[in-house]
């Protein structure tokens, strides 16, 4: 599933998406489990990989009418700023995705800021009846970016990337073509900051097959305790979701604050990277929701840096730096 060795002249396909949601409580004609979300916009940069830095070369932006969810949602309004108006300006999901593929071509590497993107791509393909399979490798720039930074073991934003890296902001963010320039510009800059033997090393072992499941997910019932609720969770994280066998432990889950980390090894499905966090719903009981997914290396950096917290600062991690109130000046 793991290692996609890059060459030069491979083809980096960075891209993001918008979709809109439906309204809770509203009754559709259809089961809207099977499509939590219906893309608006599809934005992206074509990046080619020339000796140790990324080439742009090419720009893709369509917006979509949606066929479903016609009605913007309120949270989507007040993030990408769209209207309805918008919305009805757009062309076919269909058409739109055909192209999108067009400007791909054979054999690139998709790239985006989290795997989330690609999840909901396939789930829109698959449920207006197309070919679901991208046959494609597909690469985290938000971990990477975290393994290439001070930021070790932290999830950040497109934003706080595009500052730290102190890339010009000339275009608001959260539309799907400006936030794929960004994280195009971002994974330049981890090209262009770093040792290349370092980065392609990275991302050569990072890079997943999109149409491979790599995540399995659990959620446990509500309980007073946290101990139960971790409890409900435990078995979970014991056998490989694919193939039932028993895992070995690389590293022994250790919990940290509100989480729990570990990594897990089948043998014969390769390791795992665990994670549990501790949550409370509305009625104030305490719920676990744990992950599964293939091991890729910034999981190994994430792991290694939370194991390194929770040996010299114990299960409360690294205490929060207070600000020093501001002194009055003459």
């Amino acid at each position: 599933m793991l290692s996609r060795m890059i060459k030069d002249g491979d083809v980096f396909i960075v891209f993001d998406l918008e979709w809109n949601q439906p309204f809770p409580g509203k009754e559709y004609g259809f089961d809207v489990s099977k499509l939590s979300g219906e893309i608006i916009e599809i934005g992206a940069v074509k990046m080619v990989y020339s000796g140790g830095t990324l080439i742009p070369n090419g720009v893709f932006s369509s917006d979509i009418k949606p066929a479903c969810y016609k009605t913007i949602h309120y949270h989507v309004k007040k993030v990408t700023h769209k209207t309805n108006a918008d919305l009805a300006k757009g062309e076919p999901f269909g058409d739109a995705y055909r192209k999108f593929r067009e400007f791909c071509g054979e054999d690139a590497i998709l790239a985006g800021w989290s795997n989330s993107d690609t999840d909901m791509l396939k789930t829109n393909l698959k449920f207006f009846g197309m070919d679901d399979r991208l046959g494609m490798y597909f690469v985290d720039v938000q971990p990477l970016f975290s393994v290439f930074s001070t930021e070790k073991g932290r999830q950040r934003s497109v934003e706080f990337a595009v500052e730290y890296f102190g890339i010009p902001i000339e275009e608001s963010f959260h539309s799907a073509t400006s936030d794929a320039k960004y994280t195009a510009k971002i994974l330049q800059n981890i090209f262009d900051r770093n040792k290349t033997s370092e980065v392609l090393s990275v991302i050569s072992t990072s890079a997943v097959n999109c149409d491979m499941k790599r995540e399995f997910t659990t959620v446990g019932a509500p309980c007073d305790h946290v101990s139960q609720a971790l409890m409900l969770v435990d078995g979970f994280n014991s056998r490989c979701p694919v193939c039932d066998r028993p895992f070995d432990a690389k590293i022994k889950p250790f919990r940290i604050r509100k989480s729990s980390y570990g990594l897990l090894s089948c043998p014969n499905d390769g390791e795992f990277f665990a994670r549990t966090r501790l949550k409370k719903n509305k009625e104030g009981k305490f719920y676990a929701s744990s992950v599964l997914r293939f091991a890729t290396q910034p999981d190994y950096f994430l792991v290694a840096s939370k194991r390194e917290e929770y040996e010299k600062f114990g299960i409360e991690g690294k205490p929060a730096v207070k600000k020093e109130p501001e002194s009055d000046s003459e």
